[in-house]
């Protein structure tokens, strides 16, 4: 009797050992489903974050091109409202008054700090996206033909832009 007693011990221990198995298994179960579901919600977190960054770059990069694209506009209005100034300093100075000169000198260098470039064309070959032809200028001299022989007024262009072209008087050859 004491063994049946013993076996039924030991089958009930059995089915005991069974059955935490088998709930262990299933609260492993459990447990790498929720490790995939954090691991699903961590990816997507991550590449929530990553666009958020990429879109903030974007956001900022777009930011520092309008700033640049306004304070170029201010200059530019700035300064086609100084060329007659220069203007007016170079037919002075062509007029022989070289007192303006330093002042010219200074108001010029202050534009070129702020991108602003000169175009005094003499001697190079015409161009129209550069130059604005006012006249010609009869020569015998066929290597002068289509070649710039005279700057009535000079041009300008500010940070890659033509904001005037130069006005000139280009060669005609009459061989």
């Amino acid at each position: 009797m004491q063994d049946e007693e013993d076996i039924k011990i030991e089958k009930s221990d059995l089915d005991d050992s069974v059955a935490e198995e088998e709930s262990a298994q299933a609260s492993i179960k459990k447990l790498r489903e929720r490790l995939k579901e954090a691991e699903a919600k961590a990816k997507e977190y991550l590449d929530g974050w990553q666009r958020a960054q990429a879109d903030f770059a974007n956001l900022r990069r777009r930011d520092e091109d309008a700033k640049f694209e306004f304070i170029k506009f201010a200059r530019l209005s700035l300064i086609e409202e100084l060329i007659p100034v220069l203007d007016s300093f170079n037919i002075a100075l062509a007029h022989g008054n070289k007192d303006v000169k330093p002042i010219s000198d200074q108001l010029f260098f202050i534009l070129k700090q702020n991108g602003l470039e000169e175009l005094n064309p003499t001697e190079e070959v015409f161009d129209p996206k550069f130059h604005e032809a006012v006249g010609v200028v009869p020569t015998n001299e066929s290597e002068k033909d289509h070649k710039i022989l005279e700057v009535i007024q000079k041009g300008y262009i500010l940070i890659g832009k033509i904001i005037r072209p130069a006005k000139v008087k280009i060669g005609e050859y009459h061989g």
